[in-house]
């Protein structure tokens, strides 16, 4: 859950517009959808609900979690809360937080979140890739080496990969197309024909190598390989959500 969390509450993801991000909150809490959240320290998420959004108080109402294997709210700390609902990922801070009467029963209120985060899960939505899942991947290029890179995250229509540029080759460059793709996914191979998106500024390893980050489509996939994918970046969707890496 780690992963999800950095990758969502970033600048990229954050709602500049305050009405729409009140509108998610509101939204929300209509349709009782469950909150994640998370103390800092705590490796679980403790499970909530939005109770109320008050505009004009400048407060939200949420259930108090309950502990879960051994890991609770201290009571002081700031929560980070994390939402999934129509395929959207929503994050956002509960601060100040203190207990009050809720209709004969307790809940928690905070502070209106100043920052709401909003990571749209699109038709090729990216996770990152577990270790070991994704063997090196080997890209064959016309006129040039082979190269083999490592996975950094995959999608239904492409992955990142980096690589190791070989000398005296010509270069990399957005629009290249390449004729075959080869990697194995959970063990199982796969190839399929892709095209490089995009070159991203190089990265130095403390050991002094240089890797070239690659952004590449599919091209031309089977159903075999369209599925084995897909399948693949569900579950480790899920298994992100839950906490399991």
């Amino acid at each position: 859950m780690k992963t999800l969390i950095d990758l969502l509450f970033t600048e990229k993801h954050r709602l500049t517009a305050r009405r729409r991000a009140l509108e998610v909150l509101h939204e929300l809490c209509t349709s009782r959808d469950r909150l994640s959240l998370y103390v800092d320290a705590a490796a679980r998420e403790l499970p909530s609900i939005l109770l109320e959004v008050d505009e004009d108080e400048e407060t939200v109402v949420f259930d108090i979690p309950p502990e879960v294997e051994g890991v609770s709210w201290d009571g002081r700390s700031d929560l980070l809360a994390v939402a999934r609902y129509e395929g959207v990922y929503v994050g956002f801070e509960l601060q100040d937080i203190q207990r009050v009467p809720w209709h004969d029963a307790t809940a928690l209120r905070a502070v209106l979140p100043e920052e709401v985060y909003y990571l749209q899960r699109r038709q090729y939505f990216r996770v990152p890739v577990g270790r070991g899942h994704v063997s090196p991947v080997v890209l064959v290029r016309q006129g040039a080496g082979e190269l083999t890179g490592n996975c950094h995250d995959l999608s239904a229509g492409g992955m990142r990969v980096l690589v190791s540029p070989v000398d005296g080759d010509f270069a990399l460059r957005a629009g290249e197309r390449l004729p075959e793709l080869r990697f194995e996914l959970l063990g199982r191979p796969l190839q399929t024909a892709a095209s490089i998106q995009h070159v991203d500024e190089p990265v130095l390893l403390p050991n002094g190598q240089s890797l070239l980050p690659l952004g590449l489509q599919f091209l031309e996939k089977s159903f075999t390989f369209d599925q084995a994918v897909v399948r693949y970046v569900q579950q480790r969707d899920r298994d992100l959500l839950g906490g399991r890496h």
